[in-house]
């Protein structure tokens, strides 16, 4: 082997360690993160619910936003029985600190029952809500909640009457209830890479010497 080829060989194999050690970089940022559930508690009869979000792209710097995978919301501020799915709503962070959640939700529905003949009753539904967070004073968090609900009923002739609930400035309190890790790849998927790697820098270098 002349020095040209040898030195075609080093640059081989510096090259696949380079990635390995890439790789295992990675492996370590992903084992590092989390998929943290919360529960929530809303005030006045509010209601409550839980939610889970991984931490992964969190940094710990500033005011930062990350969406929540999974949660589910079960309030009186609703037309349907169902409770609100919290998928895609913001759990807020400040340096690093979780603060608080910040969801909304719209429902409408419209119901007749027929009283004989051409007569009828008729219920029309609509129910909205938000929940917010933010720093109210001197670095102190906090998150609150507003819902509005309202049944109204007629005929064919007039309107009936309505039902209302209103919920104004209740607070929401959370409390994490678990911490998972997030499923990272096993280490001999990275070492097969890198395995598959030199496989091809060899490859390759055989190539450069045939020709």
């Amino acid at each position: 082997m002349n020095q040209k080829q040898r030195q075609r060989l080093g640059s081989a194999i510096a090259s696949t360690i380079l990635s390995y050690a890439a790789l295992s970089l990675v492996g370590v940022d992903k084992a590092q993160a989390a998929v943290l559930t919360y529960n929530f508690q809303v005030e006045k009869g509010g209601g409550s619910g839980f939610f889970k979000f991984s931490d992964s792209s969190l940094t710990g710097i500033g005011y930062e936003k990350i969406a929540v995978g999974e949660g589910r919301f079960n309030t009186p501020i609703r037309v349907y029985e169902n409770d609100y799915d919290l998928a895609g709503a913001i759990a807020l962070f400040n340096q690093g600190n979780f603060r608080g959640l910040q969801a909304s939700g719209v429902e409408y529905a419209t119901r007749e029952e027929e009283r004989g003949g051409t007569d009828y009753i008729k219920f029309q539904s609509r129910a909205t809500w938000y929940m917010g967070t933010e720093e109210a004073s001197n670095l102190v968090w906090a998150s609150y909640f507003w819902g509005y609900r309202e049944t109204t009923v007629s005929n064919r002739e007039r309107y009936l009457g309505s039902g209302r609930t209103i919920i104004s400035s209740a607070r929401v309190s959370y409390s994490l209830v678990d911490t998972a890790p997030e499923p990272v790849p096993e280490p001999i998927t990275a070492g097969g890479t890198a395995l598959a790697l030199a496989g091809l820098s060899w490859l390759k270098h055989k190539q450069k010497m045939a020709a």
